[in-house]
């Protein structure tokens, strides 16, 4: 089985995806390992991706998604088009879907070291897409209670 932690910076796709891998036994992977150096540098300064940015990176993710057994994997995937591709490269996919409000992510950004500024969180949730493909989970509640609900759910 193959499981994509969906959702904005700072939504806990790491640490819920790292502890579900542990949980099913499986390999956990994070994007954010294979966004181009171009790519960090543009968010590191303040700028949001675009579309043309993502194509590179979701080829990537693709490509390692085909290759690989059962595995977790954090990844933003805000656009459904972005998922649906990932579902092409990849094989078959299940997204869940952190979902936080904006001041408890805004708060998670600020308290961490990464590339992503706290300046981008709102063009990444006017970016997001819930859809059906993707199962909403609330990540706002304790993370072992969030990993859970996940694997209870598979």
């Amino acid at each position: 089985m193959k499981i994509v932690i969906a959702g904005v910076s700072g939504s806990g796709k790491t640490t819920v995806g790292g502890l579900l891998a542990e949980r099913l036994g499986c390999d956990f992977i994070d994007a954010d390992d294979f966004h181009p150096a171009e790519n960090i540098e543009k968010m590191s300064a303040g700028r949001p991706l675009d579309d043309a940015d993502r194509v590179s990176w979701l080829e990537a993710l693709g490509g390692f998604l085909a290759r690989s057994g059962p595995v977790v994997l954090a990844c933003s995937a805000l656009k459904r088009a972005y998922r649906d591709r990932l579902r092409e490269l990849g094989g078959p996919l299940r997204f869940f879907g952190l979902d936080v409000e904006r001041d408890r992510l805004a708060e998670r950004m600020r308290d961490r070291n990464h590339f992503m500024p706290v300046a981008l969180l709102d063009s990444q949730l006017a970016t997001l897409e819930w859809g059906d493909d993707l199962r909403r989970i609330d990540a706002d509640a304790p993370v072992l209670e969030v990993v859970e609900r996940i694997a209870n759910s598979l």
